[in-house]
């Protein structure tokens, strides 16, 4: 049994390589070279995968996942993975720019695997797939959507987008003639990040009851879903600036529980008998007191008698 699910991962292997590597943006040639293997091999893989419905033509030369392939994407990375890091944006300020930097943004390059160019009329909010990556610019900043990355663990998942950012800065500042770093300085901030656990029990669980988990925090943001993602079950931690603490918090507390199991009813109960207890102590501290001021007002009439007397 366990030789033959091996089996199947393995026949399905250049499957998902050939998915993952067209989802970051790697055209036929740079795949075969990720695999180690001849431009023919991967196009018997892609030719079996457009017959299968997983990825379609655009034109010569390029090539789009469909949504049964992105599907399919996800089935075989819960067999590998637990984390999905997506929507995570990086803004980095443009520290130089050219003298025509607002025309220059009215075009949309892509990478030549698209080879196609678009004037757009919006200067504020100029959108382009760059390679792996999509930017955004404004007359001050780029914003820098990192592509899907599947790892084990956040920290994993970090250190990978910022190898691809790393590398891709470079790039970014050749092509539009620009300086994001200067005198080994750079103004760099994540302003969104979303990370899921894939195949989570908890939101297998609330699926199979038709129900789903939404909770907000104090300032009023969403923080943690239970979603199904690609026909994969997912908890996801979307809170903009908080999502890795909240990955990091929710585990220990899932585990607490499972190790210690309750329910809001064995809550509510043995809080209720707490309040009984301390309703009685207080009742008991009303009945104390108003012995000690009777007590007072006993010894403030014999000392007025004293006082009387002369005593």
């Amino acid at each position: 049994m366990v030789k033959k699910k091996d089996l199947t991962i393995k026949l399905e292997l250049p499957y998902f390589e050939l998915l993952k590597g067209l989802s970051d943006g790697l055209n036929i040639t740079d795949i075969a070279k990720y695999r180690r293997v001849s431009r023919q091999a991967i196009y018997e893989v892609l030719l079996r995968a457009i017959d299968k419905g997983l990825v379609e033509k655009l034109k010569r030369g390029a090539y789009s996942i469909t949504n049964k392939g992105i599907q399919t994407l996800h089935s075989f990375v819960a067999l590998r993975y637990k984390l999905r890091q997506h929507n995570l944006h990086i803004k980095i300020e443009v520290l130089e720019s050219p003298k025509n930097w607002n025309l220059r943004r009215n075009e949309i390059r892509q990478m030549p695997y698209f080879n196609k160019k678009i004037k757009l009329k919006n200067n504020e909010q100029d959108l382009l797939n760059f390679g792996k990556l999509q930017i955004k610019t404004t007359s001050k900043s780029l914003i820098i959507k990192m592509p899907t990355i599947y790892s084990t663990d956040w920290e994993d998942a970090i250190i990978q987008a910022m190898g691809i950012l790393e590398e891709s800065i470079p790039k970014i500042e050749n092509q539009f003639k620009i300086r994001l770093i200067k005198d080994y300085k750079a103004n760099i901030k994540i302003i969104s990040q979303e990370y899921a656990r894939i195949q989570d029990a908890l939101a297998k669980l609330y699926r199979s009851e038709g129900n789903r988990i939404y909770l907000t925090g104090d300032d009023g943001k969403i923080w943690l879903i239970t979603d199904l993602s690609f026909s994969t079950d997912e908890t996801e931690f979307i809170h903009p600036n908080n999502a890795t603490d909240d990955l990091d918090a929710i585990a220990p507390f899932m585990n607490d529980l499972r190790k210690n199991p309750t329910t809001l009813s064995n809550i509510r109960e043995e809080t209720m008998q707490v309040l009984e207890v301390a309703k009685a102590s207080m009742q008991n501290e009303i009945k104390h007191q108003k012995v000690l001021d009777e007590i007072l007002i006993a010894f403030k009439k014999i000392n007025e008698r004293l006082d009387k007397a002369g005593l």
